[in-house]
């Protein structure tokens, strides 16, 4: 790994786990001790949060403990493809959404353009430049339904005790259960099909690198 390389992969590291910290930092300094636990439980229930944190943690991996299970994980091609969905949903459905709901300023404003712009684009930046290990299979794209899916379980099991619902369309008081469950079937469809399309650009940029002929020695 050359400087350059280290470098960038340690400051895109930093970039995705900055916004998470500070939306936190942000929601935490509101709250006192005894709401601060359920709001903690709040602010890990929003899609942003885990697609944010997942890619710092995917990124940071490899970097503090090359050797580990999950860095090896991280640096796989289809886990890379997924984390890319994830983040690339995370960015449409915020700016063709929800942006308009509401005005943030400030670190409110530097936080939500980390969580929803910066960091998705570096991410899909840095899967352009680097790939991934091995080739990307297409099963990838089904595991990537997983963890939308588990997403949707918990915020319906959560908001059905709570009341507490990240997005207005995942709002069950206002939209009903059938309502709600089509919209997650259709979003468990969506990260499929954009999955799928981040293997097949996987795919194709592995067989190219392994198609280029090897340089002639002297």
């Amino acid at each position: 790994m050359t400087d350059k390389t280290k470098a960038w992969r340690v400051l895109i590291a930093l970039v995705a786990a900055s916004g998470p910290l500070l939306q936190y930092g942000l929601m935490a300094y509101d709250e006192t001790l005894a709401t601060l636990p359920a709001k903690t439980v709040e602010f890990f229930s929003y899609f942003t949060i885990l697609s944010n944190t997942l890619a710092a943690i995917a990124l940071a991996a490899p970097l503090v403990a090359p050797e580990s299970r999950l860095a090896l994980w991280s640096e796989r091609a289809g886990p890379r493809a997924a984390i890319a969905t994830y983040l690339a949903i995370t960015a449409v459905v915020y700016h063709t959404m929800l942006a308009h709901t509401w005005d943030p300023h400030g670190l409110r404003l530097a936080a939500t353009t980390l969580n929803h712009t910066i960091t998705p684009a570096a991410f899909l930046v840095d899967l352009a430049l680097r790939g991934g290990q091995g080739e990307a299979r297409w099963i990838a794209a089904l595991k990537s339904m997983a963890f939308p899916a588990l997403f949707g379980a918990w915020t319906l099991a959560h908001g059905a005790v709570s009341g507490f619902y990240p997005y207005p369309f995942m709002d069950v008081a206002k939209r009903g259960y059938p309502a709600v469950l089509a919209t997650i079937v259709q979003m468990g469809v969506a990260f499929a099909i954009v999955c799928l399309i981040f293997v097949a650009l996987s795919r194709v940029r592995t067989r190219t690198a392994s198609a280029k002929p090897a340089p002639l020695s002297a």
